[in-house]
């Protein structure tokens, strides 16, 4: 269940998934090649753990927050989020 809204991402087309995936591995994630899975990443000592589903023929990703440390606010995940988003080609909604 998402602890914050989901958040749907546009224009992710397979070169942009495997960007993002990339990004992910160097944020200490290991987002799985498939277009559904779940990821977490640690920063700080703190982990937040995602859910994902991509639909490929339509270029839409569905981002949701599963679990969050109670100090972290999801307007300040969503941030980060979009910037990494953004960093691969796709664009938030």
């Amino acid at each position: 269940m998402a602890v914050c809204g989901t958040w749907k991402y546009r224009n992710v087309t397979p070169n942009v998934f495997n960007a993002l995936q990339q990004l992910g591995r160097q944020h200490g994630a290991s987002i799985p090649n498939a277009p559904s899975g779940r990821f977490s990443i640690k920063a700080a000592g703190l982990t937040v753990g995602f859910s994902y589903s991509w639909d490929v023929r339509a270029g839409i990703l569905a981002l949701s927050v599963e679990s969050k440390p109670v100090l972290v606010g999801c307007q300040m995940i969503k941030g980060v989020a979009d910037n990494i988003m953004k960093d691969s080609g796709a664009k938030p909604f």
